[in-house]
């Protein structure tokens, strides 16, 4: 049996083909539903409810409380737990 050649337009041919199935198989294994994506927004607000928490809880620290400015703390670590499920 014979070795036959490839020429240029055959061999690029060939890898456009791959790079197209590789592109549809990652299209295929992105989601679909617009309610599986993060939603940005909601995201945000979180991330600025915890900050203004922990810029809070600091200042109570300042102040001197410190029992209720770690408490501050530990609900902001607790909303940052949430904010990463959002």
């Amino acid at each position: 049996m014979a070795n036959k050649k490839k020429t240029i337009g055959e061999v690029e041919q060939e890898l456009y083909e791959v790079r197209q199935r590789q592109t549809i198989n990652k299209i295929k294994d992105t989601p679909t539903k617009l309610d599986q994506l993060p939603d940005p927004k909601k995201h945000q607000y979180v991330s600025f409810v915890k900050s203004g928490v922990r810029i809070v809880a600091c200042l109570l620290g300042f102040a001197g409380m410190y029992q209720v400015g770690f408490l501050g703390l530990f609900l902001a670590e607790l909303i940052g737990i949430y904010e990463e499920l959002v």
